[in-house]
């Protein structure tokens, strides 16, 4: 198939000469203000754009991206704080660090996708498919790190992003160098391939970072790099169980799509299989070990990951890289307004229709009020939303919200499932309703002083739901009981089973004592 790959213009007559002696590159590295990072990135992207408007000898070129791209990913690391502990819509500040993050990693992509030009147009090369193992797997990783910051953006990664990782990768299996090892401080043991990168990027599509927290993108993102590994490239062949299986078209410009889904006869030479049976069947290894409180100890998870409720993550993992989810329920499109209060305290201050006592204390009722929402489309188990743009209300994966619109007379719980920032910068967010009401109390341990805000919600006895109570992510644990504050008597809760866990709340069965 014919190769096009996205490249700026090169200038024949440069008023600046790009550098590419070893000694001047290190002092610009020495001189760059790592403390700020914003700056030494901009200043990076500034020289890799000087030498990406150039005509540069091939071994100059890569002898120059291999000498900056430590120091690159040094300040990119020193980045991603700064924008990936946000809310959603990021600030003005935010998307800054977010932006100037993709132009350094697109000025890596141009560099490595001009060598990877030069390398192919060379009449003679003996080392041809050692050199594009290299200069593909380095273009590849740039681009899966632009797309690993519009996930923690909550943008989809583009067409042409994904039209251009499927190109080289197909430029990787035409020279036999997908499989070969590639020199990477960044991978396990140091090594890595053009299969393992290419693959990372796949999987973390799979993962469906929009329904992900970014605390858990991050961590998917790095143990999805250390357990790529398991997961396989291959031909298409016989597809006995579609389970685990998904079709990529590297002739197309999308992600991998399950191949149950796909209603197109696939085509030999441009379509390949990715299979995650074996990836499953090692996440499910990790899930029983953490269950019996283990952490596996062949380096795919932290130390820290029992505290860290990786269970959940990997839970959810599971379910993506196994069995095609299909939609049960379908979606009517609206056009109307919402109130939201987002947030526990939010949502503990609207149910009770006056100020929340923890509210006044911490003087924060400027973040209580509800903000109005578009109505795009309505399912039975939920709402998708827009905000509009002269709100100023800001949201998180897994946040609970308390949620009315024109014709409901109470307000009725529900939690932000999804969200994506749309083209037009717009976000959009999707709910999933959890309860039709609730009661907010605020609760304290006998044994301590400490206290919160709590919210009760009520059996559902046609979905099997039982009664729940809503905390804040540690408040309590199964076994505790909570003294609740009632205008008639205090009663008491004991705190059972653990119903569901977010990266915002905790959600227990609970009895009345």
């Amino acid at each position: 198939m014919p190769i096009s790959l996205k490249l700026p213009s090169l200038d024949d007559n440069p008023i600046l000469l790009a550098e590419t002696r070893p000694h001047k590159i290190n002092e610009f590295i020495q001189k760059l203000p790592f403390g700020d990072p914003i700056t030494a990135a901009t200043n990076l992207v500034d020289e890799l754009q000087i030498l990406n408007s150039q005509k540069v000898a091939f071994a100059n070129r890569l002898n120059a991206l291999e000498l900056y791209r430590p120091t690159a990913i040094q300040i990119y690391q020193d980045l991603i704080p700064h924008f990936s502990n946000a809310s959603l819509p990021l600030t003005k500040n935010e998307r800054a660090f977010a932006d100037v993050a993709v132009q350094l990693w697109q000025e890596f992509a141009f560099g490595y996708k001009f060598a990877l030009i030069d390398l192919q147009n060379k009449i003679l090369n003996l080392n041809s498919s050692k050199s594009t193992a290299q200069v593909v797997h380095r273009a590849i990783h740039a681009l899966r790190e632009i797309a690993l910051v519009h996930h923690l953006c909550y943008r989809s990664p583009s067409s042409s992003l994904w039209a251009e990782l499927h190109q080289l990768y197909f430029c990787a299996l035409q020279q036999s160098a997908e499989k070969l090892a590639v020199r990477d401080q960044l991978a396990v043991n140091n090594v890595s391939s053009v299969n393992l990168v290419y693959t990372q990027v796949l999987l973390m599509a799979l993962a469906d970072p929009q329904h992900l927290a970014i605390a858990d993108i991050l961590k998917t993102d790095v143990y999805l790099s250390n357990i790529a590994e398991h997961a396989e490239l291959r031909p298409l062949g016989l597809v006995e169980n579609p389970a685990g299986v998904f079709l990529i078209a590297l002739d197309g410009n999308k992600p991998p799509t399950p191949f149950a889904k796909n209603q197109d006869v696939p085509d030999g030479t441009t379509d390949i299989l990715l299979v995650t049976v074996n990836l499953a069947r090692q996440i499910h290894q990790h899930i029983k070990l953490l269950q019996e409180g283990v952490v596996p100890d062949d380096g795919y998870l932290p130390s820290y990951a029992l505290e860290g409720h990786y269970e959940d993550l990997l839970s959810r993992l599971i379910k993506n890289f196994g069995k095609v989810q299909q939609r049960v329920f379908s979606r009517t499109k609206k056009s109307d307004g919402i109130e939201l209060g987002i947030g526990l305290i939010a949502a503990h201050h609207l149910l009770q229709e006056g100020s929340s006592t923890f509210a006044k204390v911490h003087n924060i009722e400027g973040a209580i009020k509800p903000s109005r929402w578009q109505v795009l489309n309505v399912g039975a188990g939920g709402y998708a939303l827009r905000k509009f743009s002269s709100s100023q209300a800001s949201a998180r994966i897994g946040d609970v919200v308390a949620m009315k619109n024109s014709k409901s007379k109470q307000w009725e719980l529900a939690v932000l499932r999804w969200a994506n920032m749309n083209d037009m910068n717009q976000l959009d967010v999707g709910l999933e309703l959890i309860s039709p009401s609730a009661v907010a109390f605020t609760a304290k341990f006998e044994s301590s002083a400490m206290e919160g805000e709590i919210l009760l919600l009520p059996e559902l006895s046609a979905i099997k739901q039982a009664a729940s109570v809503i905390t804040a992510r540690g408040f309590c644990k199964a076994g505790d009981t909570l003294t609740l504050n009632s205008a008639n008597k205090p009663s008491k809760i004991l705190i059972n089973k653990l119903a569901e866990r977010t990266a915002r709340f905790e959600r227990f069965q609970y009895d009345l004592i």
